[in-house]
């Protein structure tokens, strides 16, 4: 399994000496570091991933590459955060007038999936057709 993290763009710069990245991202706040080992679904974690190996390929103007960056971390933070209820969802024990109770969630992991879809089939695009237009669309995703 390949480990990843990925700091907060708009993070504060660690004053402290690290003797390389991944003791940094050992040592840092939760709050300031997305790792590959927060994702503990599967599924969860192959979409962050290929997320992150795409952006990782990315070049071109660098303030671009920054919102595309700060997009990307928003989004995987976004992905951590709905991991609890994504479990609690999958053990749900269906009764009478939960579908209720599960339907507006259901409906937001579902409108938070697309986004995040559409966000990462762009960032394909992206490597493949490494165009200023094509990162100037990504980095404008909403």
């Amino acid at each position: 399994m390949t480990t990843w993290w990925m700091w907060n763009p708009a993070g504060t710069v660690p004053v402290r000496r690290f003797r390389s990245e991944a003791s940094l991202a050992r040592s840092a706040p939760d709050t300031e570091v997305v790792r590959s080992d927060d994702f503990t679904c599967p599924s969860q974690r192959r979409r962050a991933t290929a997320a992150r190996s795409d952006f990782l390929c990315v070049t071109g103007d660098p303030v671009q590459v920054a919102l595309v960056e700060q997009r990307l971390w928003t989004l995987l933070v976004a992905l951590r955060r709905a991991q609890p209820l994504r479990d609690a969802l999958a053990t749900a024990v269906p009764r009478a007038g939960r579908a209720a109770l599960v339907a507006e969630p259901s409906r937001e992991l579902a409108e938070f999936d697309r986004r995040f879809d559409q966000f990462a089939a762009a960032l394909r695009v992206l490597v493949t057709d490494p165009t200023p237009e094509q990162l100037r669309h990504t980095a404008a995703l909403d």
